[in-house]
């Protein structure tokens, strides 16, 4: 309660006193509205001469960029610049879905002019952008009497962004590659480290690519021919509409699909390739391809600030802006492909010369629990299977390369059966 709201108080309870006191012509209760009307006025002085302490104030992180399963410690200081004591309890600002693990976020007490007071503790955050925006408060006068809300501006940001696994041994052929030397294999002859084949030695060629074995056998000089390996752009989307998303049990599948959309950038960068990123559901979240580890660092903020959508705009997969992405290019796209007329979109973007992978999180062991028991639950559950196992083998066959992730297992794990599957199918 302020003290002015204080002060009123007591004011019009020593008036109803002494307007008691003087109805009855009593002085012994008149007497007693005196201490009520002192009061009053005390505090009105005190409030008057109550003046605002002259702070400074700062926080500190142990690091402000973190991985969502880690901890940063922050330091909070708040030092009196002023030439009297201070009498000041500050609570710092802690965001929504921040957990403080250990420590204090209070600092209460006197402050000595030129003294510092710090306090420290340890915050937990989910992935996302933070922002702690200022302290709040109150201080007192020296003889406790007035009091006033205290309110200190600081503003300092801290970054949790996803975690991602380390993946390997992705293949891609995308139909259009850069000049410069990359990962993707080309089918053409070059500078590169698998052999594409052999062919009669001519004036000028490397002596360093000779066949010796080769040369032997057609007793004349033969050379080895290496494939071309080049750099191309990888495009990674995000399905980011909001039914396309569960949340069971406390699992958010959004969540895993945007530390699996991490863990390929990182593996593409790594292949020295462009990757660019998109967001769809919201508005139109775009980082354009580039390489190397400044683009990760704008990957893993792009996705960390990435949420669920509800935009009616962007309902649709069909609604895909491929102006953005240079023809030719690799596509990844995380989808569950939540309609007929969303499982098209993968075919047609092939048939438009894009090279598409589609990464299909597979949901149906969390929504296991959600099922009826019984028959019907497992008639429900396989009905979903075979949907979706058609949906999934027509897009192979047009060709469109196809990971089935089930959802509940790492990354890598669905890439090894991918690789398995094609190996059996005789695509390399």
């Amino acid at each position: 309660m302020s003290t002015r709201r204080r002060a009123l108080i007591a004011f019009v309870l020593g008036l109803a006193v002494a307007l008691f006191g003087l109805l009855q012509r009593r002085g012994d209760v008149l007497g007693l509205s005196l201490p009520l009307f002192l009061f009053a006025a005390t505090l009105i002085l005190s409030d008057a001469m109550l003046k605002s302490p002259q702070l400074r104030v700062s926080r500190a992180f142990s690091a402000s960029r973190i991985h969502e399963d880690e901890q940063t410690d922050v330091a909070l200081s708040v030092t009196n610049v002023g030439r009297t004591d201070s009498l000041l309890s500050l609570q710092d600002d802690i965001p929504p879905h921040v957990n403080v693990v250990e420590g204090n976020t209070r600092l209460a007490g006197r402050l000595q002019p030129g003294r510092t007071e710090t306090c420290t503790y340890t915050l937990a955050a989910p992935r996302g952008r933070h922002e702690q925006r200022g302290l709040s408060g109150t201080y007192w006068a020296p003889w406790g009497l007035a009091v006033r809300e205290a309110s200190l501006q600081l503003e300092t940001r801290l970054s949790s962004l996803p975690v991602f696994e380390s993946l390997r041994d992705i293949s891609i052929r995308p139909r259009r590659t850069h000049a410069y030397a990359g990962s993707v294999r080309t089918r053409r002859s070059g500078s590169g480290l698998e052999i594409l084949g052999c062919r009669e030695y001519s004036l000028g060629d490397d002596i360093r690519r000779i066949n010796w074995r080769a040369s032997a056998r057609q007793n004349d000089l033969i050379i080895n021919l290496f494939e071309q390996e080049q750099m191309t752009d990888v495009n990674i989307i995000v399905d980011a509409r909001a039914h396309m998303h569960l949340q069971i049990e406390g699992v958010r599948t959004f969540d895993l699909v945007v530390r699996a959309a991490a863990s390929m950038a990182s593996y593409f960068l790594r292949q020295s390739n462009r990757v660019g990123l998109m967001i769809y559901g919201d508005a139109l979240n775009w980082t354009f391809p580039a390489a190397g580890r400044l683009q990760m660092e704008r990957l893993l903020h792009a996705l960390a600030a990435a949420q669920p959508s509800t935009r009616l705009a962007f309902g649709k997969l069909k609604h895909i802006p491929t102006r953005l992405f240079a023809t030719g290019s690799q596509l990844v796209i995380f989808s569950t492909l939540g309609s007929r007329e969303d499982a098209e979109v993968p075919s047609q973007l092939v048939a438009r010369g894009y090279s598409v992978m589609l990464v299909y999180p597979d949901t149906t062991e969390l929504e296991r629990s959600a099922f009826p028991s019984g028959r019907n639950g497992a008639l429900a559950e396989r009905i979903i299977r075979l949907d979706r196992n058609t949906t999934l083998s027509h897009l192979a066959r047009v060709g469109v390369d196809v990971v089935d992730w089930r959802i509940t297992e790492p990354l890598s794990v669905a890439f090894h059966h991918a690789r398995a599957a094609s190996v059996r199918r005789g695509r390399p």
